[in-house]
């Protein structure tokens, strides 16, 4: 297949980041983690025979998080691609905890049960969700799927995904229930 993978979240022109910050929980940056996370990801997919190309919002360019929005959504829909996934980390209180992928269609379903069913291997499983209020799973022509890979905010979730070795190791499951 080939395959849009797009980190969400920017860092704005001001130096902020459009994500949650984790850290003061003992966790980590959202956009931080995703955008390392997602070589990591693209190289498993790539190993699995896909076609990937990542799509990482340009650093201190915009001005607010709206302009992610027509960057990724312009570069998706006048490619060929057959799936979208958007990487994330949910952000809560410390105690938030687990894994989640989210959809809209019925054929981003079909993946996100499968992604779902291995990131579940690792984190709490708080289950696939139908969302139509997000913007990756509304205006992308190709199925798309919005991975909430782990709490940022949750010191034990993110020593299950700290480090280049987990990293690689979530990637290889996420690859795999593509």
């Amino acid at each position: 297949m080939k395959i849009a993978l797009t980190v969400g979240h920017s860092l704005l022109k001001n130096g902020c980041y459009t994500s949650a910050d984790g850290k003061t929980y003992g966790g980590c940056n959202e956009y931080k983690w995703c955008k390392a996370f997602s070589k990591q990801l693209a190289s498993a997919l790539k190993k699995n025979g896909h076609k990937v190309k990542r799509i990482v919002c340009p650093e201190k360019k915009f001005t607010c998080s709206t302009q992610e929005k027509n960057y990724k959504l312009n570069l998706i829909n006048r490619s060929n691609y057959n799936l979208v996934i958007e990487l994330h980390l949910n952000a809560a209180s410390p105690s938030g905890r687990g894994t989640e992928v989210l959809y809209k269609s019925p054929a981003g379903k079909r993946f996100a049960e499968k992604v779902q069913k291995q990131l579940s291997s690792v984190f709490q499983d708080r289950g696939t969700k139908e969302r139509t209020d997000l913007y990756i799973l509304n205006g992308s022509k190709p199925p798309a799927i919005l991975i909430e890979t782990f709490f940022c905010t949750n010191k034990n979730d993110y020593a299950k995904a700290k480090g280049k070795a987990n990293r690689k190791k979530l990637a290889k499951l996420i690859a795999d229930g593509i």
